[in-house]
């Protein structure tokens, strides 16, 4: 009866914590508390501790993800100071993004897609002027088909290249080669370990395998506007440098609302 009682009164703090922790993050508590889990290893056991809990610095970089606020802006929400915000967001975004990893399935039984994506960023040094009439940066995002899980993301060169260009060299490319079996769009011509649509002079030919390419590569355009739900990546103020740890944090969410949905 007592462990009965135990569990009833756990439900009950998850659901009453569940509604203002997803009103602002997006996310239900279960993700919050399997972040906390995760990063509980990774706190360091030296110099001042932190004077907000784990679980609320979390809260404050989720909230500031998700809703891209101005550090003014989160240190208003959250009644501390901004030079507390800033150390927070420094310090916990390398942290999520260092957890991407472990969020990964590499099976290669499933196809997987590849795509690019213009990430508007302030930071000019990075950036470039790109055909969204915007300073951006050049994502690639590879996921895979059957559940739109990110399998690599990789980002921070100027968005006024073309996606093969950002796709040579990249971790993208060695996962690629070892795979086989991705898909890509007509912007990654010539690249002969990815399946693109095939041109006939400088035309692709609407066929029927080129109906059947498209719908099944349409996964990878679900997958990027998931992401970009997470409103910093449509406007990204902070340093370009950062972007890439930016672009890894939130496909480490990503992830993890698709790993509780999954068990659930």
């Amino acid at each position: 009866m007592t462990n009965v009682t135990n569990v009833t009164n756990v439900t009950d703090v998850r659901s009453s914590r569940d509604a203002p922790i997803r009103s602002i993050t997006g996310l239900p508590y279960v993700v919050l508390h399997e972040l906390q889990r995760r990063l509980h290893n990774t706190q360091p056991s030296r110099g001042r501790p932190w004077a907000s809990s784990l679980e609320r610095r979390l809260t404050i970089v989720c909230t500031g993800l998700r809703t891209n606020l101005t550090l003014r802006e989160l240190a208003t929400v959250f009644g501390i100071s901004k030079s507390q915000v800033h150390r927070i967001v420094a310090d916990r975004v390398p942290r999520l993004a260092g957890l991407l990893a472990s969020t990964i399935d590499p099976d290669r039984r499933w196809s997987w897609i590849v795509d690019g994506t213009l990430i508007p960023t302030r930071d000019h040094q990075t950036a470039a002027k790109s055909k969204n009439y915007r300073w951006s940066c050049n994502a690639q995002l590879l996921v895979r088909r059957r559940d739109l899980r990110v399998v690599a993301i990789v980002g921070g060169g100027p968005g006024n290249r073309n996606d093969r260009v950002h796709y040579r060299d990249s971790l993208i490319e060695l996962l690629c080669r070892r795979h086989r079996r991705v898909l890509a769009d007509g912007g990654y011509r010539g690249v002969t370990e990815l399946i693109a649509p095939v041109f006939r002079g400088n035309r692709i030919p609407r066929d029927r395998a080129w109906r059947r390419h498209r719908k099944r590569r349409a996964r990878v355009e679900h997958a990027i506007a998931r992401l970009k739900t997470w409103r910093v990546l449509r406007d990204h103020r902070r340093k370009g440098r950062n972007l890439l740890h930016t672009l890894q944090a939130v496909a480490c969410l990503h992830n993890l609302v698709l790993d509780m949905r999954d068990s659930s």
